[in-house]
């Protein structure tokens, strides 16, 4: 309880006097005493002091009322005034200034000692800091308890607000509600994230925003209204949930390496539906069902930053080397889930990418969807959707196919001649297949002469040993480019 003016008069020991002031006044917390004789004791207050003097200079009228001036100026919760020694009674021009600026004045006779008073506020403050103490260990306490009651975030959120005495939630960075208490609370979720991102002034009425962190990146947002108590707590609160989410995040990593292995041996096929449906049921995946995949990465990809991104509700995870694997379930929205898991890869400013798989039942149909997702991603960064998948996209999308390794040998004799003369073999290749064989297209594309195309064109084929004049050697060159770009992404 906090140590009021009103407290220190009443104490019976210390015998003071309320010599002018209203009886609203005594309300005033009081946050310590400070003795002074200064003519000018304003550096020394910080705001809510009990100031005490004996008036030893303060000996003219115009005197004492710049002293009181300066005391309440210094927003100092009272002025205690010692009789007996420098002055018999409090001075005229000391109560007159006191009652101008509101300030109370009490009398604290000859036989009461300031170190009686100093002594008394200090207990008094101290065992209020005591008893703060005790009671902020006990909420942490209760906190930690429901953390570990096995109830999760939720009991923890509903601990705090019982503890605030007002409304709390979790909101993640993407705007989903991972816990609030009450349950009938409305909050403007926008308007927080808006404010949160934003880092700008927070408005009166707005909540109070905390930002969770885990692995030094800021994971979710905790928020509580207005708490009409015990808001010291919140730091600590601020860590817990962190903890949970941190673990949250490794239960998930774990899930998604046991299911891509599983994932990845049903696209290899080295397994078959049977087992694949044995398998895949721990993680929801039913053969009767119809799923779409994801299938998702980074420019760099970084395996700890797939194994941490945030789960899509409704759908199951993976990690498949440097791809992160979402398998839908029926109903949800592939476009929805496929703009939230590009907005978490972009976050660290990487080029992401995402491929969109069609909808199939069956273990045959979740190979299908992945090949067709698989291809859709190596198009590009940003969103990609399916295509009819062709029999090129379908070696590009096989693991089992030694294609890129294949390809390099392809391509060595070009970009070995490109980097020793500063050429641009392997550009005007590209640029061949693409044109469908056009030196005209070609030659405006690149902006060169047709001759210097025809001449470039001859040697590579030179290089290569193989005639761009022939279909199959055309196509193999052709994939040969494709897997390359898909090994660079």
């Amino acid at each position: 309880m906090t140590l009021r003016l009103a407290d220190v008069l009443a104490d019976p020991d210390l015998s003071l006097r309320l010599v002018d002031g209203a009886q609203t006044a005594l309300n005033r917390p009081v946050r310590w005493v400070a003795v002074t004789e200064l003519a000018d004791p304003r550096p020394f207050l910080s705001g809510g002091e009990l100031v005490l003097t004996t008036g030893l200079r303060q000996r003219s009228a115009r005197v004492q009322r710049e002293f009181v001036a300066r005391v309440a100026e210094g927003k100092a919760a009272g002025l205690g005034f010692g009789i007996g020694l420098t002055h018999n009674r409090i001075p005229a021009g000391t109560l007159a200034e006191a009652r101008l600026h509101g300030l109370p004045v009490l009398e604290i006779p000859y036989e009461t000692p300031f170190i009686a008073v100093d002594r008394f506020v200090a207990d008094r403050i101290l065992e209020e800091q005591y008893g703060r103490f005790a009671d902020l260990l006990d909420e942490h306490d209760t906190l930690a308890k429901s953390l570990l009651s096995g109830r999760g975030l939720g009991a923890l959120i509903e601990s705090l607000h019982q503890i605030l005495g007002a409304p709390a939630m979790v909101l993640d960075v993407y705007g989903g509600v991972l816990a609030t208490a009450p349950a009938s609370a409305a909050w403007p979720v926008e308007q927080i994230l808006f404010a949160a991102r934003s880092a700008g002034r927070r408005e009166a009425d707005q909540p109070a925003i905390l930002p969770i962190t885990v692995e030094d990146s800021v994971e979710a947002y905790l928020c509580c209204r207005r708490p009409r108590r015990s808001a010291d707590v919140l730091p600590y609160a601020v860590s817990l949930v962190g903890l949970e989410l941190a673990r949250r995040r490794a239960e998930l990593a774990g899930k998604r390496q046991l299911a891509g292995q599983v994932l990845e041996d049903l696209v290899r096929g080295v397994i078959g539906g049977p087992e694949s449906e044995r398998r895949l049921a721990p993680f929801g995946i039913r053969a009767a069902d119809e799923h779409a995949l994801l299938v998702a990465t980074v420019a760099a990809a970084d395996g700890r930053r797939l194994l941490t991104a945030p789960p899509l509700p409704g759908a199951t995870t993976a990690v498949v080397e440097d791809c992160l694997i979402a398998v839908l379930e029926p109903g949800q929205s592939a476009r929805d889930a496929a703009l939230l898991l590009h907005a978490h890869l972009s976050r660290h400013g990487n080029p992401a990418r995402v491929g969109v798989g069609g909808w199939y039942a069956g273990m045959t149909g979740l190979r299908w969807s992945y090949y067709e997702a698989h291809e859709a991603m190596t198009r590009g960064p940003g969103i990609n959707e399916r295509e009819q998948m062709s029999l090129s996209g379908l070696l590009l999308a096989s693991e089992d196919v030694p294609l890129r390794d294949l390809a390099r040998d392809v391509l060595r004799p070009l970009r070995d001649f490109d980097a020793e003369h500063g050429g641009s073999l392997v550009e005007m290749l590209h640029a061949y297949l693409d044109e469908n064989g056009s030196v005209a297209a070609v030659a405006e594309r690149l902006i060169v002469h047709r001759n210097t195309v025809r001449y470039r064109l001859d040697q590579i084929e030179k290089l290569t040993g193989r005639s761009l004049t022939s279909t199959a050697d055309r196509v193999q060159l052709w994939l040969a480019l494709a897997a390359t770009r898909l090994d660079n992404m």
